[in-house]
């Protein structure tokens, strides 16, 4: 398989993948990285770059299924003292990785209110690869003998592949991941050795940059945004929000304020017993469209809750999530971003 046909296949499979990315958020990457060889040949493992791309859809805003394509070199030399032998071997791969990766948004990670940097996470990835390789090299005694050269070429499948590293991400977007991968590989002959029952494979530390983008936008007229909203006044005759409905920090937990003053919806409520409210979570920019559509439903999911715990009939609320598709305030300053952290209270007619 030649080169150019190897490219080809890796960017049909990329394309025929990236389809996902109209109906699932997406991250695209390029990493750089280091390939650190682990052989059979047992003295020196050569060190090598590793460049690649990467696609990852978002079916949870902590977990992706991706492809990973890359290139990349491994190679090393005997160790005579302990062989008896000199020798060395160098093989360029072409492979792509399929993986899964899980990245907490609640627990173990560092998120930051009024900064670029949104939040610092850890993540563990793990999946299987296919990598086409071409390796040539020589075997000699030292003590004086006939060389043997090889030259091989082959598929080798890569199982498992595994990862772990930190994730930086930015109110644009735009992430850094920084990561070390292990890579071992069910072919033994990429060295063209077969010793000490040991497969090949490396490691690759490596640090990639990427742009998260797509998911489809629901579009439904159910999702009303109000043409006239009260401010701080609470009525179930028009629409209003309450400017201390607020909750913890980057939770759907409600503060104990808050809590009193929905006491107030609740009493309204119970002297307006046929009014229906839908309740709109709504969020500032920080953070991905993602993430914020899913928390601000969450908050008003946690309203809805705490009116139905104090005697309002479930059937008299209906909730969603804008997130921050609405914004009422500059997102530019903290007294914007929080205005436009808020929930509205729609009278449903």
């Amino acid at each position: 398989m030649t080169k150019i046909t190897r490219i080809i296949l890796i960017a049909l499979v990329i394309m025929a993948v990236s389809q996902l990315a109209f109906a699932f958020e997406s991250t695209v990457s390029l990493r750089g990285g280091l390939t650190m060889s682990k052989s059979d040949f047992d003295g020196t493992d050569d060190t090598h770059g590793n460049f690649g791309l990467s696609y990852e859809a978002w079916l949870k805003d902590y977990l992706s299924v991706g492809i990973a394509p890359y290139m990349t070199r491994m190679g090393g030399e005997r160790d005579v003292e302990k062989q008896n032998q000199t020798g060395n071997y160098e093989a360029s791969l072409f492979g792509a990785d399929l993986l899964v990766k899980y990245r907490p948004t609640k627990k173990a990670v560092i998120n930051f209110e009024d900064c670029a940097l949104t939040r610092i996470a850890p993540y563990a990835n793990l999946g299987l690869g296919l990598a086409s390789f071409s390796s040539e090299g020589y075997l000699q005694p030292v003590a004086g003998g006939k060389k043997t050269e090889f030259d091989e070429s082959g598929l080798a499948f890569m199982l498992p592949t595994f990862g772990v590293g930190v994730s930086f991400m930015t109110k644009w977007n735009l992430n850094m991941d920084l990561g070390l991968q292990l890579v071992h590989s069910l072919n033994d002959k990429i060295d063209n050795l077969e010793e000490d029952d040991m497969n090949d494979g490396f490691l690759n530390p490596y640090l990639s940059v990427g742009y998260t983008f797509g998911g489809k936008k629901d579009d439904s007229s159910a999702r009303r945004k109000p043409t006239r909203i009260l401010r701080n006044y609470v009525t179930m005759e028009e629409d209003f929000s309450l400017k201390g409905v607020q909750f913890e920090f980057d939770s759907d937990k409600l503060t104990d304020e808050a809590q009193d003053i929905l006491k107030e919806v609740v009493e309204a409520m119970q002297k307006s017993p046929k009014v229906k409210l839908d309740i709109q979570g709504h969020t500032d920019n920080v953070g991905t469209d993602k993430y914020n559509d899913d928390l601000s439903l969450r908050r008003a999911e946690s309203v809805k809750k705490f009116l139905a715990s104090n005697g309002i009939d479930e059937a008299r609320l209906t909730t969603q999530g804008f997130g921050s598709s609405q914004p009422i305030a500059t997102n530019d300053t903290e007294e914007g971003r929080a205005e436009n952290r808020r929930i509205e209270f729609v009278i449903v007619k």
